[in-house]
């Protein structure tokens, strides 16, 4: 009953209407008793004010036999209002008068009234009622004296079905009132369960390795955010698993490339299959693949590095202006073989920014080596350097093939090559401009891309890659 969260919501709720139900019921019973007393006992001293009235008009000591007989129909009308017995004694407890034959009053009781007392008792008279009667004691004054009492003998069940017919009636609107507190308590335990049941079983999806499965979000509060949060999770994971799964992919393929080359040339080698004068040649590009997958090993285990969150920026002043100078000396010869020529614009000669100048240089170098490498032969490059809205900005452009729109938006992701059939025209394994987003972002800066046709109708487009520094 109490193991689901339906369960445990409906009948806490269902308990609780219960509780309060009940306690409304004991107080509505009480005050109901209460009220229907209190308004009998109302009723009686309005009776017996008109009764000492009668009483003392009609004389009825006097042996009148008319003015009896209109007396003792005045208690017959007063007895059935009153639903009760009425007896009427003189102050030594002689009965004088009575709607019944049988009934006689205690002396004690008696006493107590002629004394100018009112009173309440539950009594059965001297054994005149088989069972205890409520009996109410009034004194009878005449012309200033007490001269008797009028004692009213009602049946406690006769007042308690009054009470029971009020209290039925509260009980059972009260009961139709918790019947739909109860339909209304289910179907909101129902609303609230459902979902977190749904973000159970898409949960369990997920763990058993569905990572499609998802949430309806029927609504805005808190259970509703749970929902677009679980969402939302569950579209990070599985991206996360499809990056894994690339990743792996991706670098199953970089690695067996160069380790391809170098196990077929060393068989050749070993087998003969390769003459001995050409070993040297081929052992030169066995001695290339390994750099080639050391460097891509060693890159990757960097950029994991970068991706741990021990990994610390070291962090100085320097010039921007500088570094990229001492990058473009150490690219000459590419620079010279493509026969390229650059145009350098520093907006001022001397640019200070605070940054790791060991990364900053590898993200120049890695800009710069693109540009020639993806540049038409005998074109330009620009490299720039300037200052807008209170930050360094580095920005180098080249002319070539460009980046089509569908390639800019995952040009900085791992692996990634924009040109898919010349991956063996273009050396590298994809993690360069990868390893320029990780370190301009622990940098808390930014780094994007632009490609543009140079003019309408040409093939020919200018791709510039820019990004900010803080200034020192």
């Amino acid at each position: 009953m109490f193991k689901s969260i339906l369960g445990r919501l409906f009948w806490t709720y269902a308990i609780i209407l219960m509780l309060v139900f009940t306690s409304v019921a004991v107080t509505v019973g009480i005050f109901v008793n209460h009220f229907a007393i209190s308004t009998h006992m109302n009723n009686v001293i309005s009776v017996s004010q008109n009764l000492e009235y009668w009483t003392g008009s009609l004389q009825i000591e006097d042996t009148d036999y008319r003015a009896r007989a209109a007396y003792k129909q005045l208690l017959r009308s007063w007895g059935s209002f009153l639903n009760s017995d009425i007896i009427v004694t003189n102050s030594n407890g002689e009965v004088l008068e009575s709607t019944t034959s049988s009934a006689t009053v205690p002396d004690e009781l008696v006493h107590i009234v002629t004394n100018g007392n009112i009173v309440k008792k539950y009594s059965t008279l001297n054994g005149s009622y088989k069972n205890k009667m409520m009996v109410i004691g009034v004194p009878i004054k005449y012309q200033g004296g007490i001269v008797g009492a009028s004692f009213y003998v009602t049946g406690i069940f006769d007042i308690r079905k009054t009470t029971l017919e009020l209290f039925m009636m509260v009980i059972i609107t009260s009961l139709f009132s918790v019947l739909a507190a109860f339909v209304l308590v289910y179907m909101q335990s129902k609303k609230i369960s459902k979902p977190i049941e749904e973000i159970n079983k898409a949960a369990r999806g997920i763990a058993s390795g569905k990572f499609d499965k998802r949430v309806e979000v029927t609504s805005a509060d808190e259970i509703g955010q749970l929902a677009s949060s679980f969402n939302f999770m569950a579209d990070s994971i599985e991206a996360l698993e499809d990056t894994r799964s690339e990743f792996i992919s991706d670098v199953s393929h970089e690695l067996r490339t160069p380790m391809t080359s170098i196990s077929g040339f060393i068989e050749g080698i070993l087998d003969g299959t390769i003459p001995p004068e050409k070993e040297k040649e081929y052992l030169k590009i066995v001695l290339d693949e390994s750099k080639r997958l050391t460097k891509m090993v060693n890159d990757m285990l960097e950029m994991s590095k970068m991706s741990s969150s021990e990994y610390k920026l070291d962090v100085s002043e320097f010039d921007l202006n500088e570094l990229t100078r001492i990058c473009i000396i150490g690219l000459c010869n590419r620079i010279d073989e493509k026969n390229l020529e650059l145009n350098v614009d520093f907006e001022d000669d001397i640019l200070k920014v605070i940054a790791d100048k060991d990364a900053i240089k590898r993200v120049v170098i890695n800009l710069l080596d693109n540009a020639i490498k993806f540049s038409y032969p005998n074109t330009t490059i620009g490299i720039r350097t300037w200052i807008e809205d209170g930050r360094a900005r580095f920005c180098v452009g080249n002319f070539g093939d460009g980046i089509s729109g569908a390639d800019l938006s995952n040009i900085f992701n791992r692996f990634y090559k924009t040109d898919k059939s010349r991956v063996n025209e273009k050396s590298g394994a994809g993690l360069g401009l990868s390893f320029v987003k990780n370190i301009m972002t622990l940098h808390k800066q930014n780094v994007w891309v632009e490609s543009v046709d140079t003019k309408e109708g040409s093939t020919v487009k200018y791709t510039k890659f820019t990004f900010t520094l803080e200034l020192a």
